[in-house]
């Protein structure tokens, strides 16, 4: 298992994530919630959810001091019914009348980009450090703009625009998120998406072309690969691509690194049937998170107590926790 000591530094000028849980511990946690959700018919999947977060949360630490999840388990049982509330009207719609059904497929449609800021926004004001909490904001339209690129564009262009979806999402996402009152900012360019996707796309066709050669038989190593590959050299593009006031993130994760976390997670969740994913949980999370770093690590205790001082204990935003969440 890796550890924070493995984590990037460079001549101590930047400081680490650390992820202190275990693996004995969230296990107890996930057999728990899934025998109650089970037993509760799902109802209880709102503070198994609840409780998951809270303990990596609160195993993440940033200068030794933990991240809180504060989201209340009603709050999210709430959103869960309604969304389980209107699948059920939009397939009785369906069954009824077709014409019903297209209708309710456009309400939804026009609902989704408000349910993605409502989730995103409660997500981010139940997030917090020092009891700063982070924030997101955004406009109905700005997501449906944002949203249009997957669901018309990407397919007429046959994935080509792909690259440019990925690239305006994270700058999306970041741009209208902030740390109390300092918002995160994002430097990468366009045509670095482009070169980062293409050399993705040429691993992608030496995992077909392994695949086909070795008849089959090395398609799992080669996927997993590919997939480090990929998720390695998309997070460090944008992870040294963010900033939040005067501090810089890095990122560590290699392809290498990466292949060996996600080849042995794989095999002990196939070979356990399931049992060790709270391991494997655990271990994705240790090396992910440690190797998650910001710059320079001087400022950051100077930074984090302006943070403090400018939000309150709690934040001025608290009492506005938007009522529920949408699970998505």
């Amino acid at each position: 298992m890796a550890n924070s000591s493995a984590a990037p530094q460079s001549a101590g000028s930047a400081v680490s994530l650390r992820f202190t849980g275990k693996a004995g511990e969230y296990f107890r946690i996930w057999i728990v919630n899934i025998c109650l959700s089970v037993i509760t018919l799902g109802i209880y999947s709102a503070w198994a959810k609840v409780r998951r977060k809270r303990y990596f949360y609160g195993n993440t630490l940033l200068n030794d001091a933990a991240f809180e999840y504060l989201a209340d388990p009603k709050a999210i049982l709430k959103g869960r019914i309604i969304v389980v509330a209107a699948f059920a009207v939009y397939s009785l719609a369906g069954q009824i009348n077709p014409l019903a059904g297209l209708a309710m497929a456009l309400v939804v449609l026009g609902a989704l980009p408000w349910l993605i800021v409502r989730a995103s926004r409660f997500n981010a004001v139940n997030s917090a450090h020092r009891n700063v909490r982070f924030d997101f904001r955004a406009g109905y339209w700005e997501m449906t703009g944002l949203l249009t690129l997957p669901a018309f564009f990407v397919p007429l262009t046959l994935g080509l625009l792909y690259p440019y979806y990925a690239y305006r999402k994270r700058r999306f996402f970041l741009e209208h998120s902030s740390y109390g009152t300092t918002p995160f900012a994002f430097d990468a360019s366009y045509g670095a998406y482009v070169l980062v996707y293409f050399k993705v796309a040429l691993m992608f066709v030496v995992f077909l072309l392994g695949s086909a050669v070795t008849l089959g038989l090395g398609a799992l190593p080669l996927y997993i690969w590919f997939a480090a590959y990929r998720d390695g050299a998309v997070a460090r593009l944008t992870w040294k691509s963010t900033r939040l006031g005067g501090l810089r993130f890095d990122c560590g994760w290699t392809t290498g690194g990466l292949f060996k976390l996600y080849f042995l997670n794989s095999l002990g969740v196939i070979f356990s049937a399931g049992l060790l994913a709270p391991w494997a949980a655990v271990r994705a999370a240790r090396y992910q998170l440690s190797r998650i770093s910001l710059r320079p690590g001087a400022e950051i205790g100077a930074f984090l107590a302006s943070a403090q001082e400018q939000v309150g204990a709690i934040g001025d935003e608290a009492g506005d926790l938007l009522g529920f969440d949408f699970g998505l």
